[in-house]
């Protein structure tokens, strides 16, 4: 049950979830599965396969769901299902009434499961703190590491890095930021 646990979690790590609390949650999901087992099959091959449907679920109903509503859409066309957009009224397709509403939610879903680092209360901004944000940011960059670069901007466009990259990264911007603020005075 360990050996299928620790092997399957990498895969299904996903928000604030780390290996560790999915190894849990494997772990659980097997325990719980033992009591369906038909002792006609080998124990490894139902366990494997019973941890992993219910994790891929468990992603599934607590991140994104991946099953779009244009499968089940009267105007989808699977004619069109080779091209990027398989319906046959709209081009963009979050211009749809049921595609939009999909999106959102997984959206929102990613949104609240992506951990943020930075505390920020939108109420208290004003244009003198775009300003200076903006100073900040033309800052790090031109001064960031070469070691650090490609991880920042893989963190600007929204990928998501290791734990132990994330915190040399940041430890790094911090001792920029620093160091902007010395600069200034």
């Amino acid at each position: 049950m360990d050996n299928i646990c620790r092997r399957l979690v990498y895969k299904f790590r996903f928000g604030y979830h780390d290996v560790e609390d999915m190894r849990q949650q494997a772990s659980v999901f097997a325990l719980e599965g033992l009591n369906k087992y038909d002792h006609k099959r080998p124990l490894e091959n139902f366990l494997w396969t019973h941890v992993r449907n219910r994790l891929f679920n468990f992603k599934r109903n607590n991140y994104k769901r991946p099953d779009s509503p244009c499968i089940t859409c009267p105007l989808y066309d699977p004619q069109l299902k080779k091209s990027t957009n398989a319906c046959s009224k709209y081009l963009n397709k979050e211009s749809c009434e049921l595609y939009r509403p999909w999106l959102d939610r997984n959206n929102n879903k990613k949104n609240i499961m992506t951990p943020i680092s930075i505390e920020y209360d939108v109420q208290t901004r004003d244009t003198s703190d775009s300003v200076a944000e903006n100073e900040v940011l033309k800052y790090i960059e031109s001064h960031i590491n070469g070691e650090y670069r490609e991880l920042y901007l893989r963190l600007k466009n929204g990928d998501r890095l290791i734990k132990n990259k994330l915190e040399s990264l940041q430890v790094h911007i911090k001792q920029l930021m620093e160091a902007f603020h010395k600069h200034r005075r």
